[in-house]
């Protein structure tokens, strides 16, 4: 179906970004060309429904004594889980438009590139990260940054040498890795002043634990293409 709606059909997958209509124009064709994000929206806004009651669906988190215990599905649904409404608008927007930038045109790739970086997430933070025992851990943000380093080398390797989006690439992809390297060596959040004590108590590791989990699937594909 994505291949249909991405080359044979093309034709129905375009819409003039013209008029009053052009926000829903663009909606459309975001979601033709990525599919998949209606299955992202959905997970977010089921597993957000207690966020309307003020307050979060713990069961869902990842807890490791729980997890240890056969309650094995917190894995997958741990990132779409959000502690309040603001969390989940930081969260979940910066994730969907990190998805929907990526070049790559194969969904199959796309959701690798997810599912790594959430596990480069949950399993490097349980790992280095003791205190997460007792806390637990919840919210996409950790695969957000894994495919903001992804999105930003595929930026540089698109473009030809010297090009403005080339240093972009660039220097998104060094900014990403420097505020996660931070993060991970400080045990401390960059920009915490836009959190409001509105996003819990933050895993400062997960960050960087989701970048090298995103990367590492495109090093490979790279490689696996040489």
């Amino acid at each position: 179906m994505l291949a249909a709606c991405e080359q044979p059909r093309q034709s129905h997958c375009t819409d003039e970004n013209k008029g009053p209509g052009a926000p829903f124009a663009s909606i459309r064709l975001a979601l033709c060309r990525r599919p998949e994000l209606l299955l992202f929206v959905a997970l977010l806004a089921l597993f957000n429904l207690p966020v309307l009651a003020g307050s979060c669906w713990r069961s869902m988190m990842f807890q490791p004594g729980a997890v240890q215990s056969g309650e094995w599905w917190r894995l997958f649904t741990h990132p779409f889980v959000h502690v309040t409404w603001y969390h989940l608008l930081l969260d979940g927007t910066t994730f969907l438009a990190l998805y929907h930038s990526l070049i790559e045109p194969f969904a199959v790739r796309r959701l690798l590139y997810v599912l790594a970086a959430g596990a480069g997430s949950v399993f490097l933070s349980w790992a280095t990260a003791p205190g997460m025992s007792t806390s637990g851990l919840c919210g996409v943000s950790g695969i957000a940054h894994g495919l903001m380093a992804v999105s930003a080398l595929e930026m540089v390797s698109g473009q030809p040498h010297g090009s403005a989006e080339r240093r972009i690439g660039y220097i998104s992809f060094l900014l990403v890795i420097g505020k996660a390297a931070v993060e991970a060596l400080t045990g401390r959040m960059l920009f915490t002043f836009m959190y409001f004590g509105l996003v819990g108590d933050p895993v400062a590791v997960s960050h960087a634990a989701g970048v090298i989990g995103g990367l590492l699937p495109l090093l490979l594909l790279k490689r696996a293409r040489r």
